[in-house]
């Protein structure tokens, strides 16, 4: 087994968990809008008092000595009076750039920008544009390798302009995830295929299964699936005949229920 692998299907779990969040907010949001504020009457049930109390929020320092004591239903009305589309694009950038700095600093911390992938370029100008401000930001010649994802492709001309709600919107940064997802599987079979190839000498098909299994297993990659268990089975065969398999993740292919939006 390599030494201290990394877990590179951490990145895949961020980015599946940025999905879910992303879309319990996109469901929150109409509730935030919503008049009669479902959020503060449900935190009024369950804290026992009236549906039409109010609720203080305490917003301690990070030393909990001292804090500020806010109204939650003052903040609830504050809502409802901002112009409704600004107010959704707003609050759903918000989430988005938030996993474009979590994807890029991952991407980068796991090593999977190397060879100038244009789905992991995509993802450091992504991460670009969130660290300016929700802007593309480009150097001169910027930028040097093809970044693209599956729905948006970058160039120089969309220097300085927004990204979220002109290039990337809800559709194309929940797919841009799923396809980091992928990526992330891709790589960790693909370097747990190659050590076991490269090991393979003096070893029989039950140890080449168990070797890849294990190589897979540390870099995050749960095996117990039986579509996994047998693409190992697979890859092992090949292993042992001598030829490097050649390993496809392919992105999951959304919405999970049928039918189109």
């Amino acid at each position: 087994m390599s030494k201290n692998p990394k877990r590179v299907m951490d990145v895949a779990e961020a980015a599946n968990s940025l999905k879910a969040v992303f879309i319990t907010q996109y469901l929150a949001l109409f509730a935030m809008r919503h008049p009669s504020t479902p959020i503060l009457s449900w935190y009024c049930r369950l804290s026992g008092i009236s549906e039409d109390s109010d609720i203080p929020m305490d917003l301690l320092r990070q030393d909990e000595q001292e804090g500020l004591r806010v109204s939650a239903k003052q903040a609830f009305e504050r809502v409802q009076e901002l112009p409704s589309v600004e107010v959704q694009k707003d609050l759903l950038s918000g989430p988005m750039l938030i996993g474009a700095m979590k994807i890029g600093e991952l991407v980068q911390r796991y090593g999977l920008g190397q060879g100038h992938r244009p789905l992991t370029q995509f993802a450091r100008h992504f991460r670009n544009a969130a660290a300016h401000g929700d802007r593309w930001n480009f150097k001169k010649g910027e930028p040097l390798h093809p970044a693209y994802t599956r729905h948006v492709s970058l160039d120089n001309t969309l220097h300085g302009s927004r990204a979220t709600f002109t290039k990337v919107g809800p559709y194309e940064y929940f797919m841009f995830l799923d396809e980091i997802v992928a990526l992330a599987g891709q790589v960790a079979v693909e370097q747990a295929v190659k050590i076991v190839h490269r090991q393979r000498e003096g070893k029989g098909l039950v140890d080449l299964h168990r070797h890849l299994q294990r190589e897979m297993e540390v870099r995050g990659m749960l095996c117990t699936d039986p579509s996994v268990q047998a693409n190992i089975a697979y890859f092992t065969t090949q292993i042992l005949s001598g030829k490097l398999p050649e390993v496809s993740v392919s992105p999951t292919e959304y919405p999970v229920q049928n039918g189109t939006a």
